[in-house]
């Protein structure tokens, strides 16, 4: 793989002229950057000097703001990372940044140098990430290409071969539906195990790039050691370190004591995971009989390894992007929260009992086609969402101790509205993002009942969004549950009343009964993330 041939050309966009000389004067000697003073020189050159690692870009611009810019951007050039430099720090401006434009990042100025030179090395390596993904694939099918070649021509392979090549193709087709890195290191521990008729196989990872391999733990092993990196610079398993080699155990071979920690048997094979700047983990293979890991197998098991190195290394970066967007979410929630006296501890217990509920509901009854995976991560992710209309609530209202009147209760209601039309502007814009949909259902309809009592526009039964419905039951239960300004918690024995109480007049019957059912699991919940005094 020719990490030269990957560009690292960086174009700033910026209609401040001297701002933009002046980021050219501080990075040429580091970094490749172009300048543009509008959107349109910004395409040009793209265009023309492309193509480019990364595109910072102010949002204040004349014709076409920052976010468009992007969002063409995005269009013209997907695999080109999107950051936002701007002196515009609105919430709005952010919300419309990351989902329009497409950005992983949002800088406001004035950026210190650092952050803005971590941000570029950042995003170059981010860069470098895809299009190493895209050789290493084009690799893997040439790669398969032969071995199919191979495999006509030698009819006299054993069936467990044959077996190994169709385990190998079915894994690279699958590879690209896995939606965490854990998946992966499970299904890679999983493959290998099947092409070399061993269950000893272990995998340790070094994620962060610090000085110790941790072990990915399985069901067959729950306990593991991690090993320190300094340990196995001496050896004979040193040169998967240092030459990003396989190693095969010989009968002679004598293992150190650090190194025999690896293995879960018999040492028969470590190999490493590899990327072009480093060993991301190692593979160790051990079995409790004697096996033989012939050529054919060991080029099929390290071509699979690779894969599946590039294939974490992406998933961990979007795993980071994905804990970023939650950030954002808990910081557009902690919005209200500043407003309301609820507590911090508030928003994590719901997620967890609307994550409870979802899994209680999924596994069986009438809601089980309903509720799939992607509609519990969409709700988990989105309920902080719920009272971010609260916003727009005047404090003598939210913080007032006693009893609110009439008139007091009839604005104290439009919350739901104000979320609710808030998050509706931003999904008809980015229609993709589910989890902003589910967000705004349960902003609006959190506050809608069974019967049809409810706010803020009376829906009756299952015309409610069950995603309201089941959060629903998880606010009023941490309610009920949790000191309030105007009410100390409840017991366990009321709370369980109340909510028995609400069945088919507040609440959906069938969630009442999970709960119900399910009471003992979210007791303890509430037990362990008690607010702080």
């Amino acid at each position: 793989m020719n990490h030269s041939s990957i560009s690292q050309k960086i174009l700033f966009v910026d209609d401040e002229r001297r701002l933009l000389e002046g980021i050219q004067r501080q990075l040429r000697k580091e970094f490749k950057v172009e300048i543009a003073e509008s959107a349109e020189e910004g395409l040009q050159i793209l265009a023309s000097l492309g193509p480019f690692a990364l595109v910072i870009s102010d949002y204040n611009m004349p014709e076409t703001d920052g976010i468009e810019f992007l969002s063409q951007v995005y269009s013209l050039y997907p695999e080109t990372v999107l950051v936002m430099l701007t002196g515009r720090a609105e919430l709005d401006i952010a919300i419309k940044a990351l989902h329009k434009g497409r950005i992983s990042r949002f800088l406001n100025k004035p950026c210190p140098r650092e952050l803005l030179i971590q941000t570029i090395y950042d995003s170059l390596e981010q860069y470098r990430l895809i299009q190493a993904e895209k050789q290493l694939q084009q690799k893997l099918e040439k790669s398969n290409l032969k071995l199919n070649e191979l495999n006509n021509q030698l009819e006299s392979l054993v069936e467990i071969r044959t077996q190994a090549i169709a385990i190998q193709y079915q894994y690279v087709r699958e590879l690209t539906q896995m939606r965490s890195s854990a998946q992966i290191a499970d299904a890679l521990i999983h493959i290998i195990q099947k092409i070399t008729q061993t269950n000893q196989v272990a995998l340790f990872l070094n994620k962060d790039n610090e000085d110790i391999f941790l072990p990915h733990k399985t069901e067959q092993y729950k306990e593991s050691v991690s090993i320190m990196a300094d340990d196995l610079l001496q050896g004979s398993l040193a040169q998967c370190l240092r030459e990003k080699e396989a190693f095969l155990v010989k009968p002679d071979s004598v293992l150190l004591v650090n190194e025999q920690k690896l293995f879960r048997g018999k040492a028969c094979a470590c190999i490493p995971l590899n990327t072009e700047k480093r060993v991301i983990g190692l593979l160790t293979i051990s079995s409790d009989t004697d096996i033989s890991i012939d050529k054919i197998q060991l080029e099929m098991v390290k071509t699979l390894i690779n894969s599946s190195a590039t294939a974490l290394m992406n998933h961990w970066h979007l795993e980071i992007q994905t804990e970023s967007q939650d950030a954002i979410i808990a910081a557009l929630a902690k919005l209200s929260e500043y407003k309301d006296p609820e507590t911090g501890a508030h928003l994590l217990r719901l997620k967890q009992y609307c994550e409870l509920l979802c899994q209680i509901l999924g596994r069986s009854g009438k809601y089980k086609n309903i509720i799939s995976s992607q509609f519990t991560e969409d709700l988990v992710r989105s309920s902080p969402l719920h009272d971010i209309g609260k916003v727009g609530i005047a404090d003598a209202i939210l913080k007032k101790p006693g009893k609110l009147t009439e008139k007091e209760f009839e604005v104290m209601k439009k919350h739901t509205s104000i979320g609710g039309n808030t998050l509706r502007m931003v999904y008809e814009q980015y229609k993709s993002q589910s989890f902003i949909k589910s967000g705004m259902e349960v902003a609006y309809y959190h506050h809608e009942k069974w019967d049809g009592s409810g706010y803020p526009h009376g829906l009756k039964g299952e015309n409610i969004p069950l995603n309201a419905r089941i959060l629903a039951v998880a606010d009023v239960y941490d309610a009920l549950t949790t000191r309030r300004v105007y009410k100390p918690p409840f017991s366990r024995e009321k709370t369980l009343e109340i909510i028995k109480m609400g069945s088919e007049q507040h609440f959906d019957p069938d969630i009442v009964a999970a709960f119900v059912e399910n009471e003992e699991s979210f007791f303890m919940i509430a037990e362990t993330m008690v607010d702080s005094i």
